[in-house]
């Protein structure tokens, strides 16, 4: 029977990787993943340096300042980001460059302004009212927050060239040339002078590195999409992107929050080592979604195109391959990370096996997150951002109040009970409403 069953899911997986990599998504799926991969490998090589080199504390600094930092940064962008990638393909479809160069001023002008007036505000909560009270914390979070505003125009570029179809092209910047960046810089640091290598310098090479990011993005941006509404005059349609972009922005800073939460507690009441430590194993839990996050990247677009277009039958069949290849890819993942998780933190240091409860914990909860699939995308690509935002409204409200309870009395497995609550809640909440809204199953469930 067991044999059977075997042969059964070998024989679906193996025929839907076949029809995946000959659909006319193949290419923008392999470049997007093999950028995906490689940032992976080095944003998991900068972890394994930090913490062997400066420790776990030192690591909770990071971790804490860019939490912070890239939180705000998503929420700089008042989901102006999220509207590109669901308006920019209707627009084109449209012939409407007259409404994207429109677009491109009013969304640019908003974002700095209100990532500056946000990184000032934070600087001005943290200096005046002494807080995190950690210092430690307290001097990583200043050294982080003046490269706010070149994060929040990094996102708002990236989400261009996704809405234009540029999908590996919109990771380039932050996904290759960054960490690469990164990582020569401070080899050159440590080589040359390490005796001055702390946390805080790390910091500023990271800096370093986010600012030719942006520089990059700005090269492919003046080249693939400018020279096509350059000469047109823009028009505006202020108080629709106003109502859609709000809902977005709802939807992508509940999300992101949701993702941070853990971390900033943590800090402002358990200190920089056990945010070291719950970050790293948080880190290595989201390794199991990696191969549905890197095809969310084409697939937004997708769903927003195929639904537009009324092509139902192509958008199931779509979601239902792409997960099943991200199960297929994931499920090793879950088994080494729940046969030794022990094994895997103590690459990072000795302090880190304190994490073992959180990392098994995480794994479990992420087996929904991968086995639910674009749950999110599929709501607000189609329009139903309302929907999206009452459940994590509800999510957000229901992490929080756990975080607050757990984390004092429990610490990183309070954080780690939390977080996995979150997971489960989330995704099956946001899959029951995609089915009910517009008929997709996005689950594992679906076997044919």
């Amino acid at each position: 029977m067991l044999k059977h069953i075997s042969h059964i899911f070998q024989k679906t997986i193996g025929e839907t990787l076949s029809d995946l990599l000959q659909s006319r998504y193949a290419k923008q799926l392999i470049l997007v993943f093999s950028i995906q991969a490689f940032s992976l490998f080095t944003s998991f090589s900068i972890s394994l340096i930090i913490t062997n080199l400066l420790g776990a504390a030192s690591y909770g600094v990071f971790s804490y300042s860019f939490s912070w930092v890239n939180l705000l940064a998503v929420l700089s962008c008042l989901g102006l980001e999220q509207l590109a990638i669901k308006e920019l393909p209707n627009y084109q479809v449209l012939n409407r460059n007259d409404l994207i160069r429109g677009y491109f001023k009013y969304a640019l002008r908003r974002v700095i302004i209100t990532s500056f007036i946000v990184s000032l505000s934070l600087f001005c909560y943290s200096f005046f009212l002494n807080q995190p009270p950690d210092h430690s914390l307290q001097k990583g979070l200043w050294f982080a927050l003046p490269i706010l505003p070149v994060i929040a125009v990094i996102n708002l570029r990236s989400a261009w060239l996704r809405g234009y179809h540029f999908n590996s092209l919109s990771q380039v910047p932050d996904k290759v040339l960054r960490p690469l960046l990164f990582l020569v810089l401070l080899a050159v640091y440590y080589f040359f002078i390490p005796d001055q290598l702390n946390i805080y310098a790390v910091i500023v090479i990271s800096m370093v590195s986010i600012l030719a990011a942006l520089l990059a993005g700005n090269v492919f941006i003046s080249r693939r999409i400018l020279p096509e509404v350059t000469d047109i005059a823009p028009a505006y349609d202020q108080a629709y992107w106003l109502k859609i972009s709000f809902l977005l922005f709802l939807v992508n800073g509940a999300y992101f929050y949701l993702s941070q939460i853990q971390i900033l507690m943590l800090g402002s009441l358990s200190g920089a080592k056990e945010t070291g430590i719950f970050s790293i194993a948080s880190r290595l839990s989201d390794l199991e979604g990696y191969l549905l996050a890197a095809m969310n990247v084409v697939l937004a677009p997708l769903i927003s195109k195929l639904f537009a277009e009324r092509n139902m039958k192509e958008l199931q069949a779509l979601v239902t391959k792409s997960l099943r290849i991200g199960f297929f890819f994931s499920a090793p993942v879950v088994i080494l990370f729940l046969l030794f998780p022990a094994f895997f933190l103590h690459l990072f240091g000795d302090d880190f096996a304190a994490g073992t409860f959180v990392l098994i914990l995480l794994t479990v909860s992420q087996v929904v997150n991968f086995a639910t699939g674009s749950v999110g995308y599929l709501l607000t690509m189609t329009g139903h951002q309302k929907t999206a935002v009452q459940i994590l409204l509800f999510c957000a409200l229901v992490t929080t109040l756990l975080s607050f309870i757990l984390i004092p009395v429990l610490g990183i497995n309070g954080a780690a009970i939390s977080a996995a609550t979150n997971n489960i809640l989330l995704n099956v909440l946001m899959a029951i409403a995609v089915y009910r809204k517009i008929g997709i199953n996005s689950t594992l469930l679906r076997i044919r």
